[in-house]
This record gives C-alpha cells, sequence and structure tokens, in this order.
C-alpha cells in the first residue's frame, strides 16, 4: 500500500471523482528533477532539453510507503488538516521506488561515456533519483501521460483503477472532515474503504491511528 498526501478540499474531490491529479514536472518543488547527474555545460543543455520534452507528455504521480511521518502531513497535507489516501498498488511497475542520493553521479557513474549512450534503464534510473535530503518522503513515483485536460480546472487527473485501489483514508488531526461527510464523499466505496482519524503520537515522533472514536465526530 502507498499513501498520497493532499489537502481536505482537493482530498474529498479526489474520493468523490475517483481520481487524483497529475503533477506537472515543471511545476515540481525540486529544481534538481531529473537533471541529476553532474554534467559538463554542452551535456546539461542536452539533458535540459529531454526534461522539457519529457515534461510536455508525462506528468507523475507521487506516493510514500508510510503514512507516519509527520514532516508529510506538515508539507503535503495542509499543516495536518488534510488527508492520507492509501491505495494498493499491483507491484513496482506501476509505481517505482525513488532513490536518494547524496552527491550528484557522474555519466561513469551510469557506466556511459556520453549523454548518446543513455537507454532506457539509465533514463528510468535518472527519473527516479533525487537528493539524499528528500529521502524522509520514501517516495514512490508512477509517470503519466498527459492528455484530456480536464475542462473545467485546466488540470490532468488519472482515475482510480486497480492499478490505484483506493483502500484507506486517514483524517489529519486537525482536519474539519466529519465522518458523515466522508462516507457521503465515498459512496459505493464506504464497505471497502478503511476510515480513520490520526493524532501525534505519545511515545515517539510519528502520525499514528487515535483509537478515541469519540474525537472523530
Amino acid at each position: 500500500m502507498l499513501y498520497h498526501f493532499i489537502s481536505e478540499r482537493f482530498g474529498l474531490e479526489a474520493i468523490r471523482n475517483r481520481r487524483l491529479k497529475i503533477s506537472l514536472i515543471q511545476e515540481l518543488n525540486d529544481p534538481f528533477e531529473f537533471l541529476g547527474l553532474a554534467l559538463e555545460k554542452a551535456e546539461r543543455r542536452v539533458l535540459r532539453d529531454f526534461k522539457n520534452k519529457f515534461a510536455d507528455r508525462f506528468g507523475l504521480i507521487c506516493m510514500s510507503s508510510s503514512w507516519r511521518n509527520p514532516l508529510l502531513w506538515g508539507h503535503y497535507a495542509d499543516k495536518h488538516k488534510g488527508l492520507c489516501l492509501g491505495f494498493d498498488v499491483p507491484d513496482e511497475e506501476t509505481f517505482i521506488e525513488v532513490t536518494y542520493k547524496e552527491k550528484r553521479p557522474t555519466l561513469q557513474e551510469f557506466g556511459c561515456a556520453h549523454l548518446r549512450q543513455f537507454q532506457e534503464h539509465h533514463m528510468l534510473r535518472l527519473l527516479t533519483m533525487k537528493f539524499d535530503a528528500w529521502k524522509y518522503e520514501s517516495e514512490y513515483r508512477a509517470f503519466c501521460d498527459l492528455k484530456d485536460k480536464d475542462p473545467v480546472s485546466g488540470h490532468f487527473f488519472t482515475s482510480f483503477s486497480q492499478n490505484m485501489n483506493l483502500r484507506r483514508v486517514i483524517v489529519g488531526e486537525r482536519s474539519t472532515v466529519t465522518r458523515n461527510q466522508l462516507v457521503d464523499d465515498l459512496g459505493d466505496l464506504r464497505d471497502s474503504v478503511v476510515a480513520f482519524k490520526a493524532r501525534p503520537g505519545f511515545q515517539q515522533f510519528e502520525v499514528v491511528e487515535n483509537m478515541r472514536k469519540e474525537a472523530w465526530k
């Protein structure tokens, strides 16, 4: 199971519409995305051109292997006022685990003398590589075609599916979402999705399930 952190408003919209917004590559919060190699000037230009062309065709869905990290709630779930959606995913072919590097690798470390020697497996490795400081995210990512832009919002979406099956909704400690509101938005998914309220842990710096049912009205 993988977890997607989201604000309350957009989380409820995602549940109602059975879809997640696809993130655009040029809008990601890390400027090193897809440019993580240590290169000379001419090669940097080639790689940047590749990134721009790739970004015109593909976006991504980002998830984490854990819902318990308070930093993820703070950064991606509106300071614990949002939601965390848990999805069953079939295997690592759909969502690929991100690797974290302390230093920017060279082409030689990728087994290449020139960028023109890059093959598909080299590029996939680059697309799922980030600086070690992001390791707390325990990220997995899936790449999605950018097609059929939503005419109302102007965004791109991917629908819930067998490859991304909603199974859990965790309500942030500061969220105002009520039980009845969530049940209504889940609709025919209410019996197959486990939902609960979160709280800060008492013994560790982690987010845990609030076992006091009266804490979630």
